[in-house]
């Protein structure tokens, strides 16, 4: 069903993958609307608990095409840099394929303070209170992951 990396020679391994969707904060969302055009859109997130989690508003047009298609893609992209003599780039990137679904009760509050204390960490207690505060009128959405590929191109040392 997935396809495999076609430069098998660029892709990183298991760990490299997980370590880097680990340590990134930003990535891009593409969802499918029920007009066919896709949809991608940076956000920021935590995988946690080996799902991709995100928030936001109550409504939306990421959220209304994750009710018609729950099959959803993120791309993460770091180390990103134009190698201009060799008309290339140097760079790693994850793609994700899953499922979106919307988070409730114990695992929407897991989800929101995972993000808090990812991208937050300073600032715990505030998140909690911000948390409480913002809970009606936030989604919270995980990507439970059914494939994962990394890929990186090439090693510092062919600039």
């Amino acid at each position: 069903m997935f396809r495999e990396i076609k430069r098998t020679e660029k892709k990183l391994s298991d760990g490299e993958t997980l370590a880097l969707l680990k340590s990134e904060e930003h990535g891009v969302l593409s969802t499918m609307g029920e007009d066919g055009y896709p949809y991608g859109i940076p956000l920021n997130y935590v995988f946690h608990d080996g799902k991709i989690i995100v928030h936001c508003a109550m409504a939306g047009h990421k959220l209304e095409n994750i009710t018609a298609h729950e099959k959803v893609s993120f791309c993460v992209v770091t180390q990103a840099d134009l190698m201009p003599k060799k008309f290339s780039t140097r760079f790693k990137s994850v793609i994700v394929f899953g499922r979106a679904r919307f988070l409730d009760g114990i695992e929407k509050k897991e989800g929101l303070l995972a993000l808090v204390k990812r991208l937050s960490p300073a600032h715990l207690s505030a998140g909690e209170t911000y948390i409480e505060n913002a809970w009606k009128k936030t989604t919270v959405v995980a990507i439970d992951v059914e494939h994962i590929t990394g890929k990186g191109a090439p090693s510092p040392n062919h600039t």
